[in-house]
């Protein structure tokens, strides 16, 4: 199962490398997840590609809270709605499989906005807000919301 799962994820990297996007994008994370408590707090990376005003995003986040770690993987599409000045807002939608040390491992579907300030044409900070919720019983106490900041290049 786990040989399954690498593999899946792997495909999601090459596919959104291979496309004929305009830009590729690479972005590392501090995150803070207040589904648990105490919080959890977490750090990512993340690959994308974006076209136009059209965006998917493949993450991994390591969240830590005691023993009871978690690993993160996910899928995001977004679209611009909105540019003022540098930054640009952009609500996004996702999917994430949850790998938790302590519980079952399980799906979850993201609903969220984001916002993105450009700090030079290459260079941006990023902070997002999404609500997970589980597709399956077993994750369902990961419910909750999640905010991200990072720094994004796009090359």
């Amino acid at each position: 199962y786990k040989g399954i799962t690498m593999k899946v994820k792997l495909a999601l990297v090459a596919l959104l490398l291979a496309g004929s996007a305009q830009a590729v994008e690479v972005g590392v994370t501090a995150n803070r997840d207040y589904s648990q408590t105490p919080d959890k707090k977490g750090y990512g990376i993340t690959v994308g590609q974006k076209a136009g005003k059209v965006g998917l995003t493949a993450g991994f986040e390591r969240y830590t809270q005691n023993s009871n770690d978690t690993n993160r993987y996910s899928v995001v599409a977004g679209y611009d709605v909105a540019q003022f000045g540098n930054v640009t807002i952009t609500p996004k939608v996702g999917v994430a499989y949850l790998n938790p040390t302590t519980t079952d491992n399980g799906w979850q579907a993201t609903a969220g906005v984001g916002a993105s300030y450009a700090l030079t044409k290459n260079v941006a900070l990023t902070a997002d807000y999404r609500y997970q919720t589980s597709l399956q019983t077993r994750v369902e106490s990961f419910n909750g919301n999640v905010i991200t900041g990072g720094l994004k290049y796009s090359f």
